[in-house]
């Protein structure tokens, strides 16, 4: 209460300066859902939760965390890719209605143009987001000391490593063999 008390900055000024911030975060996400034209690839893979956007978004997002695991041919990366999305799509539409809402709400967010350049360097669409701007960006969510960046950054790691390692398409690119080739082992 000391600055108050100094008179550098009013109550008047406080309150002005919240109701502009949250009018400014209300006016920046009217209209989200209504705007495609910015994507430039349509997939179809059969998502329950996540709209064309949210596809997108964790498809590059995945592609910038796994693009050391993934091949180097463009139609198997495309089908790691969309395994994937399938497995962070059944994530997340097992979650309860109003997490879904609101991770609904951050894609939609995420996918608005400002904040895409803003975050990422490119308000076009993703397609078009450098891959080591992603990374750059993520790295920073990484080590950010503010606890609710770093949350949102393991969830987003975590969601993309287990849509990766849970299918068994993925396998064959990190050499693992499946649990199968263990069955025939004795313990003891």
């Amino acid at each position: 209460m000391t600055i108050l008390d100094k008179k550098l900055i009013s109550r008047r000024t406080v309150v002005k300066t919240s109701l502009f911030g949250a009018t400014f975060l209300y006016l920046s996400t009217i209209g989200c859902r209504k705007n495609n034209e910015d994507q430039t690839k349509e997939r179809v893979i059969g998502c329950r939760f996540l709209d064309p956007r949210g596809q997108n978004l964790f498809y590059y997002l995945s592609e910038s965390l796994l693009f050391s695991f993934l091949p180097k041919e463009d139609e198997e990366k495309e089908k790691v890719l969309s395994e994937v999305v399938l497995g962070i799509d059944s994530y997340l539409s097992a979650l309860p209605p109003h997490t879904q809402a609101e991770i609904t709400e951050a894609i939609d967010f995420l996918n608005l143009g400002a904040v895409r350049w803003y975050l990422f360097g490119s308000s076009s669409n993703w397609e078009l987001t450098d891959r080591d701007s992603v990374i750059k960006t993520l790295n920073s969510w990484k080590m950010s000391s503010i606890g609710l960046i770093r949350t949102i950054f393991f969830l987003i790691q975590s969601m993309v490593t287990i849509g990766f390692f849970e299918t068994s398409y993925s396998w064959k690119h990190v050499g693992y063999p499946g649990p199968k080739h263990a069955l025939g082992l004795k313990h003891g």
